[in-house]
């Protein structure tokens, strides 16, 4: 009792600012304060940095935990990230669609002419919706952020078939590709972030680093001082206090800081901050859930670094998108093997007995798709993930973190749905902060 006694008698560690969450947003946060030259300590629950960005080894393998990719166009990753060190690893554009009993090539015709020939005299899509799709390109290459928000209101769906496009391509493509973008299929997302994503991907390509997604916040975290970053690190106590805000961690670790930014998801942003006794968060956000299941096999099912989408519906088995990892970056997986990633969308099963039970509805899909070589493929892992993304139905402008009871808050569900989002939402909170660290208090 005398030494428990002690360490609760030890003084806080006094700092200018605490950052819970060492997700994007909150390394994003952390690298701006540090910069400046104000003290910081980033808190995370986890063993490692990057909150829903991580990436497990498995006999060899590389898994991001969850179907996860870096659009190259991204302005704030291109910015603070280093892409040349990230060595990435790029999908092709365009797509390969599953569609009654056979694969069709969606190429881009501007960036893969010799490919899109087939695209272009493929009679299953209509020549209509080819030139529309052209157009939709142009428009959006030319896109400025004034006109996204000058643009009305509405869902991607809705965008898509007030610009004239059949339901033939709505639901063999734009649906199981986008749907994959967003982790919901019905297209309710705004059709601004629509719009804008679509420009994203007209200019760049979607591309994975060398040795997997987590390198991202494995980068930005090795740039900031030592001791910054406190790994294993679970808040349990919030509280203000007359000289700022008093932090303390399951270990026993306490702080006293000026600022305090909360960069957590916001399920436990909402949760951290019952304590404080204060009406709630931001809005309380829906967030849209995926599943993905990795499989090692001999022979990759496809030959080129391509993302495969089912555009025969839901109706014709769970899977909404797939990739061969192995084929994207070689690193993925061992010499003389394939990572092949099966993902899911709207599912994230709570129960091993439902996860087997959808891996079985998995392999199914695959063996009609592919034969029976799915017979021989190996379950490395499965990835649920209940809040994967928030649900964007709108997008407004992002001028400035928000704040709840004198605490910022930052993360993708406060700005955009993203790591675009993320990467925003954290540098502004530390704008937020750097021009206002004369005052005393927000």
């Amino acid at each position: 009792m005398g030494q428990m006694s002690l360490l609760d008698s030890q003084p806080p560690e006094p700092v200018d600012v605490v950052i819970v969450g060492a997700g994007l947003a909150g390394l994003a946060c952390a690298q701006q304060i540090a910069a400046a030259g104000m003290s910081v300590r980033l808190l995370e629950a986890a063993s490692a940095p990057g909150g829903r960005i991580r990436t497990d080894q498995v006999d060899g393998f590389l898994l991001d935990r969850g179907f996860q990719v870096l659009l190259t166009e991204y302005p704030e990753a291109q910015s603070i990230l280093d892409y040349e060190s990230l060595k990435l690893r790029q999908f092709l554009p365009g797509a390969l669609v599953r569609q009654a009993g056979s694969f069709h090539r969606f190429a881009d015709p501007f960036r893969e002419p010799a490919k899109a020939l087939g695209f272009l005299f493929d009679s299953i899509v209509p020549l209509r919706d080819k030139l529309l799709v052209a157009r939709l390109r142009s428009e959006c290459l030319h896109l400025t952020t004034e006109r996204v928000f000058a643009s009305e209101e509405e869902s991607t769906r809705e965008y898509l078939r007030r610009f004239g496009f059949s339901p033939f391509i709505t639901e063999r493509f734009f649906q199981p590709l986008f749907g994959g973008v967003f982790l919901e299929r019905n297209l309710s997302t705004s059709a601004r972030w629509f719009r804008w994503l679509f420009s994203i991907f007209a200019r760049g390509h979607a591309a994975v680093p060398r040795l997997g997604m987590e390198r991202l916040p494995q980068q930005l975290a090795a740039r900031l001082p030592d001791q910054t970053l406190r790994l294993n690190s679970s808040v349990t106590q919030l509280e203000k206090s007359e000289n700022g805000w008093f932090v303390g961690t399951e270990s026993g670790a306490k702080y006293l800081a000026k600022r305090l930014v909360m960069a957590t998801p916001e399920p436990q942003t909402r949760l951290l901050m019952a304590s404080l006794r204060t009406p709630g968060v931001a809005p309380n956000r829906v967030w849209n859930r995926t599943t993905t299941i990795y499989y090692a096999a001999s022979h990759a099912p496809v030959d080129e670094p391509v993302v495969v989408l089912n555009g025969d519906g839901p109706s014709a088995g769970p899977v909404n998108h797939l990739a061969v990892m192995s084929l994207v970056s070689a690193d993925y997986a061992p010499p003389g093997a394939h990572l092949v990633c099966a993902n899911i969308v709207g599912a994230a099963p709570e129960s091993d007995e439902a996860m087997q039970k959808l891996e079985s509805e998995v392999r199914a899909q695959m063996r009609r798709w592919f034969g029976d070589p799915v017979n021989r493929w190996n379950v490395l892992a499965g990835y649920p993930v209940a809040h994967a993304l928030p649900m964007q139905t709108s997008l407004q402008p992002f001028h400035s973190a928000p704040v709840d009871s004198g605490v910022l808050i930052c993360g993708d569900h406060v700005a955009s749905s993203s790591i675009q989002g993320a990467l925003v939402s954290g540098r502004m909170a530390a704008a937020r902060i750097l021009d206002t660290s004369a005052q005393s208090h927000f």
